[in-house]
């Protein structure tokens, strides 16, 4: 083997769990272990997916984002006690390959949330809106911090979260990882402050408007994701890791703008400034790993160049 490769395949920890290797298989989108729009699930195709990798050598695993609730029928994850069961099985296979393997799960999207054609007259129109709630609630999967315009609707305003609803989802990420240690997972990994999603909105200025404790000064914008961070570690324990998807830079100029490569801009959202103070803040909360990404190479594409910081690496 060539020397310079040779610290490829070199141990490291996060926590107590050690991985073999640094091969990572970072999240992709439709690669959920428990289904994206359709109700969750333990999803066999992905699950097979995963164990043809772990079975070719890399070290550590985080399938594609998990919605923390149900975009359809608005389950909670937390609810789905047979998918968990079907998750401990899975894991015993994962684990005799050598492989370790996190979940990664979504607080949301916010005004980020993909609308069709369809859902906009759905959410149009009042009456509609309210026969469809207990099967698609647009208002809840659209709440971002504040009132602001749908990413990909024109003429679509996204309403204020609730504090309720975020107490909620702080709540269920804890029950949710509760679970995942129980199964066997080896740590999760929060979605994410990064890219424009929901717990992004709330920590960038020009998206969070809010008057109350999580808005204003920069500790109120990170505090949603601080306190899912302090909740998960309360129910599952100090050691048990967990991992943060963090864009270093958000490179926006305007709402549905983004910067090229090289231009010279304003930025709008997080620079490199509040982005060294955040990565400290977000550590000091709890986080063990920072799974950072820069900005989409191409506007509005999602591809990022992902890379892996852990709280210490051995």
């Amino acid at each position: 083997m060539d020397s310079k490769y040779q610290a490829l395949f070199t141990p490291w920890k996060i926590r107590d769990v050690e991985i073999k290797n640094r091969i990572v298989l970072c999240p992709m989108g439709g690669t959920s272990l428990f289904g994206w729009m359709e109700p969750n699930h333990f999803d066999k195709e992905a699950a097979n997916f995963f164990l043809e990798r772990a079975k070719n050598n890399v070290g550590l695993i985080i399938p594609g984002i998990a919605p923390i609730r149900d975009t359809i029928g608005g389950r909670w994850l937390y609810q789905n006690k047979k998918m968990f069961r079907e998750l401990k099985a899975y894991m015993e296979k994962i684990h005799a390959t050598g492989a370790k393997l996190f979940v990664q799960i979504t607080a949301g999207m916010g005004r980020s949330w993909g609308i069709s054609d369809e859902v906009v007259h759905l959410h149009k129109n009042p009456v509609l809106r309210v026969l469809a709630k207990p099967i698609l609630d647009t208002n809840y999967q659209m709440a971002s911090p504040s009132v602001l315009p749908s990413r990909w609707a024109e003429g679509i305003t996204c309403p204020e979260m609730t504090l309720k609803q975020i107490e909620e989802i702080i709540e269920a990420f804890g029950k949710t990882a509760a679970l995942c240690k129980e199964a066997g997972v080896d740590g999760v990994e929060v979605h994410a402050v990064h890219e424009g999603y929901l717990l992004d909105q709330f920590a960038m200025k020009y998206t969070n408007h809010r008057k109350d404790a999580y808005g204003g000064s920069f500790e109120n914008r990170y505090r949603f994701a601080a306190e899912i961070v302090k909740n998960i570690k309360k129910v599952c324990g100090n050691d048990y890791p967990v991992s943060l998807r963090y864009s270093v830079i958000s490179k926006v100029k305007d709402f549905c703008y983004g910067a090229l490569p090289g231009e010279n801009y304003q930025e709008i959202g997080r620079d490199m400034e509040e982005s060294e103070k955040a990565a400290k803040f977000l550590q000091d909360a709890g986080y063990d790993m920072l799974t950072l990404t820069t900005a989409p190479t191409t506007p509005g594409t999602g591809l990022t160049r992902p890379c892996i910081c852990p709280r210490t690496v051995t």
